[in-house]
């Protein structure tokens, strides 16, 4: 699998496609689901219930799936979930009823997550956390994001629901290829036969898991990814709000996430490198402060007298997605070099749980900051607190100079 310390090219792709085909049909679903959910008229609320179900599963299982990665291996459950993948996206033209909505996208929500998390870590158990193929990681998941939505949109168009569905469950054996020509990685336990009692999630994984916080680094970069995402969550709820209460179109407002996404690539890329110069924990902490910082700072361009807004706009929320490149490679290598192979799955886990936990909480609580303090204010307010937490953290960090050892990035 490796020659001169090396990771073998197929052994890349296939990780690097793996993370691209499973983190993509999240985006492919966000243009889908709404149109299926309209085509088989569901009220707004219960578009609200089926789209939110996604989240449903991840949220309480994301753990139990990184500890039956680390009992079984993580290419073993990884080829589980994307035959699932596979499986899954068909039967929704075929059965066009909101239960079976909202029980296929808790299932495919959960497959998908999976197999992100198995890609994340894939990047600790075979690539040791190296900052170099975890940039690459996220910049072919950018690749998806661009790619995925625009081909589903027009098969839609095209071919409508049965079209668009099958090019999703195309999009989940792709991942189910990929994940075939993922190396068979030792674990601390490899049980040969599957009982199915050990599919169980178990209550002394959830335990072991959290023990995981007392190591710094995995403390460092869970409360990181905590804070990391109030201004994400600030972007995916209300940044469009606002945009289209100061005239920007719908185009323009296309262009402004492309401008992200293109940039976070490159940012993404370029991580390695400048961590040959900036301590990779010290560096996340800055990307973090920016990510938060160009957001809040958002509706403050209005104000300023130069450029005109909307190239403000690029220019702010390029340099944003800049950012977010460089801090998820960030997160991604210093939790795998942090964990031994067999607590790989379970820090992702333990990751993705926080995630899905801030997804489904935050929109609620930046909603209830609107609606008291108005639009424009509250993205100061929101900014202000996250930028106060990351001073904590930037406290926590000082005081735990050793784990900068452990996470230096190769």
């Amino acid at each position: 699998m490796t020659v001169n310390n090396k990771i073998a090219w197929k052994t890349q792709i296939a990780v690097y496609s793996c993370g691209a085909f499973n983190h993509s049909i999240g985006m492919m679903l966000a243009v889908v689901m709404p149109l299926w959910l309209l085509s088989i008229e569901a009220s707004p609320f219960m578009v609200g219930v089926a789209i939110g179900s996604r989240y449903l599963l991840p949220l309480f299982l994301s753990i139990h799936g990184g500890a039956l990665m680390d009992r079984f291996g993580a290419r073993r459950i990884m080829l589980w979930f994307a035959f699932i993948s596979a499986v899954c996206p068909i039967l929704f033209p075929a059965l066009p009823f909101l239960w079976a909505v909202i029980l296929l996208q808790m299932v495919l929500g959960l497959a998908d997550t999976m197999g992100w998390s198995g890609a994340q870590a894939m990047i600790g158990l075979v690539m040791k956390g190296n900052a170099l193929h975890a940039g690459r990681l996220a910049f072919t998941i950018r690749i998806g994001h661009f790619l995925g939505p625009l081909l589903i949109g027009v098969i839609w168009d095209w071919f409508g629901p049965w079209g668009a569905f099958t090019t999703l469950s195309i999009w989940g054996m792709g991942s189910y290829v990929a994940t075939l020509f993922l190396p068979n990685v030792s674990q601390a336990v490899s049980p040969r036969t599957t009982n199915w009692r050990e599919l169980i999630p178990r209550y002394s994984d959830y335990i072991n898991t959290f023990r995981l916080l007392a190591i710094p680094a995995v403390l460092f970069v869970i409360m990181v990814t905590f804070v990391r995402h109030s201004s994400t969550s600030m972007q995916n709820s209300f940044y469009v709000v606002y945009l289209k209460s100061i005239d920007i179109s719908g185009t323009e407002i296309g262009a402004l996430f492309a401008a992200s996404a293109a940039l976070g690539a490159l940012g993404a890329l370029a991580t390695s490198r400048i961590t040959r110069f900036i301590e990779p924990a010290f560096f996340l902490i800055v990307s973090v402060v920016f990510v938060i910082a160009f957001m809040g700072l958002t509706p403050a361009l209005h104000y300023l007298p130069f450029m005109g807004v909307y190239g403000l706009l690029i220019i702010v929320i390029g340099l944003r997605g800049s950012c977010l490149g460089f801090s998820q490679v960030l997160m991604i290598s210093i939790l795998g070099k942090s964990l031994q192979n067999k607590d790989q799955g379970k820090g992702v886990g333990l990751r993705t749980t926080v995630n899905r936990i801030m997804n489904t909480t935050l929109p609620p609580i930046v909603g209830a900051i609107v609606g008291v303090a108005g639009l424009e204010t509250s993205f100061y307010i929101v900014a202000s607190v996250g930028l106060i937490m990351m001073s904590a953290i930037y406290y926590y960090y000082r005081q735990h100079r050793g784990f900068r050892s452990e996470t230096t990035i190769d």
